[in-house]
């Protein structure tokens, strides 16, 4: 989901002083601001959901050259540490100063947002830029984690999802704008954002991602226990909302904060103190010293093994990594332990499949949904949950069967083909990666959502008469309508 569905444009600001002192670095709004040092933190690990490709930057990416927008409070004090917004926009420009303006001016919150960080940026080189800000921020400035909150506006809003749920250690709350991206896929990282980060969705009226928001996000982190809450903002599209809902955002955010404090507290070892730089090494001895304490105690041996799991993917070749590997040995062969693996583990495997499967479900997803379903009625047959996904099972393959199916991806929003399934019904009829879809039946379609409206009326076996834009020419094709694949 890193793309954005629809962007918009830049917004300029108006404040204009930046006051100085000699005894530190400087206050007030600065409307440019260099970053003098490579981030120090993991951003190819955040990045690789994206692709190996993502990894790669341009040949001549230099974070000296990244630039970022900041504000820092007159009364800003290093003796204690502060807290900070980090605003991801759509567009090149920075975004969001003005709807957080007078909030971080009258509760005293820093504000940073990059530039060159939009949409058309390649996701991983995106990553990496908002991270140099980042970790340039936190080196200039005393910057308290638990109440670092990342935010930003339909793609910056993915993005903010990305880093704020890959990233646990350093923030206390994600606000996606208008666009949500999914949880990180490792099982310790879901505990982490279980135990201190709030989700504040926020989507308008008649925002075209709405559904994405209140039908799919919502559920699954309310089923997975992770502390969220949805705004959906009267008489608003797709824009970031005022300074009121802002406001009631940051006030709901700032009612768990003692629950954050007393998770630092409980789990030092997984926190981020506000003079820790946290470099990757440093965070694999951490996260092997949590996982040895949290298989201290029988209730908590399943997070323990997740840990020493997100071990082995994140730094497998350091020392701690080797370390991590020789435990997971000796777990394997303690019966008692891998007992209450399998309890603990097979409980939580039970919840977020379902909760998965019935998200995309909600979100009219199906197809999506099948697969979690099969592994949950397979894995898991004997449970209540397994026996409930059979019945889902039979529904959807049912309902699934009635579709009509196409055999085709969608580059973002757009009708602009990614991909073409081999033997699908639009391989057939001759369509290819690199169309766009101009016509469907007699409907005009510009969206996949337009072009999921046109196809409500057909069913499998029916013949379409389908126009594409083809390297700047116009073809015409006739595709037969099949059913979903088993």
């Amino acid at each position: 989901m890193q793309s954005c569905l629809r962007c918009v444009a830049v917004t300029l600001v108006s404040v204009l002083t930046v006051p100085c002192h000699a005894e530190g670095p400087p206050t007030g709004f600065q409307a440019e601001v260099k970053v003098k040092a490579p981030t120090r933190l993991d951003w190819e690990f955040t990045a690789s959901g994206f692709g190996k490709e993502a990894l790669k930057l341009p040949a001549d990416y230099d974070s000296k050259q990244q630039r970022f927008q900041l504000f820092v409070p007159k009364d800003y004090d290093a003796k204690k540490a502060w807290p900070l917004v980090v605003f991801i926009s759509p567009g090149d420009a920075p975004m969001g100063w003005r709807n957080w303006q007078k909030i971080c001016e009258d509760s005293g919150m820093l504000f940073c947002s990059p530039y060159g960080a939009g949409n058309s940026c390649p996701a991983g080189q995106r990553i990496r830029i908002v991270l140099d800000m980042f970790d340039q921020v936190r080196r200039d400035y005393r910057i308290d984690p638990d109440q670092t909150y990342v935010t930003g506006f339909s793609g910056g809003g993915r993005v903010a999802c990305t880093i704020g749920f890959h990233l646990p250690e350093f923030f206390g709350a994600i606000i996606p704008v208008c666009g949500t991206n999914p949880l990180a896929r490792l099982d310790y990282l879901r505990h982490r954002a279980q135990d201190r980060i709030s989700v504040a969705l926020l989507t308008g009226a008649t925002d075209f991602n709405r559904a994405e928001n209140e039908q799919f996000m919502r559920p699954l982190l309310k089923e997975v226990d992770i502390r969220s809450r949805l705004w959906v903002v009267p008489a608003m599209g797709h824009a970031v909302p005022g300074q009121n809902v802002l406001t009631e955002v940051k006030k709901w955010i700032d009612e768990d904060l003692e629950r954050r404090r007393a998770d630092a507290k409980k789990r030092p070892f997984l926190a981020c103190p506000p003079d820790d730089e946290l470099r990757p090494s440093k965070l694999a001895e951490r996260t092997l010293e949590a996982a040895r304490q949290e298989l201290k105690e029988d209730m908590t041996t399943w997070r323990g093994v997740t840990l020493l799991q997100g071990l082995l993917v994140r730094w497998q070749q350091s020392e701690a990594g080797g370390q991590g590997r020789k435990l997971l040995d000796e777990i394997k062969n303690d019966q008692r332990r891998l007992k209450l693996i399998d309890e603990q583990g097979g409980q939580e495997e039970r919840v977020v499949l379902k909760a998965q499967a019935e998200a995309f479900e909600s979100f009219g997803k199906p197809a999506s949904a099948l697969p979690l379903w099969r592994v949950l009625a397979q894995d898991h047959a004997t449970t209540a949950e397994g026996k409930l996904a059979l019945a889902a099972l039979k529904r959807l393959e049912e309902q699934l069967a009635k579709q009509p199916y196409l055999g085709v991806q969608f580059a973002g929003d757009s009708t602009a083909l990614e991909r073409v399934q081999p033997g699908s019904p639009a391989a057939r009829a001759g369509l290819q990666a690199g169309d766009r879809i101009l016509l469907l039946g007699t409907m005009k379609v510009a969206t996949v959502a337009e072009l999921q409206k046109a196809l409500e009326s057909v069913k499998p076996g029916d013949k379409l008469e389908v126009e594409v834009e083809r390297k700047s020419k116009v073809v015409r094709l006739t595709v037969e309508v099949g059913s979903p694949p088993k």
